[in-house]
């Protein structure tokens, strides 16, 4: 009988790159609804608050989404 190994030593121990992740400008977008959610249950002077800091975290994902892309696309033209 022939032992069978799971995996071989000399193979390349696999890199946190190679797992999947989350894009960066998503992680940005969904932390966004953390104060736009607790602008309904906080008390009416903080509303103004958390709105605009909800807003301002949905246009930094934007930003970053726009980045990202713009960074994909120089890459892929070199």
């Amino acid at each position: 009988m022939s032992h069978l190994q799971d995996s071989d030593p000399r193979a390349p121990i696999a890199v946190a790159a190679d797992a999947p992740n989350v894009e960066p400008w998503l992680k940005i977008s969904l932390v966004a609804f953390v104060p736009l959610v607790l602008a309904f249950y906080l008390p009416d002077e903080w509303q103004s608050v958390l709105f605009v800091a909800g807003g301002l975290l949905v246009l930094a994902g934007i930003a970053a989404l726009v980045r990202q892309e713009r960074r994909k696309s120089s890459d892929t033209s070199m």
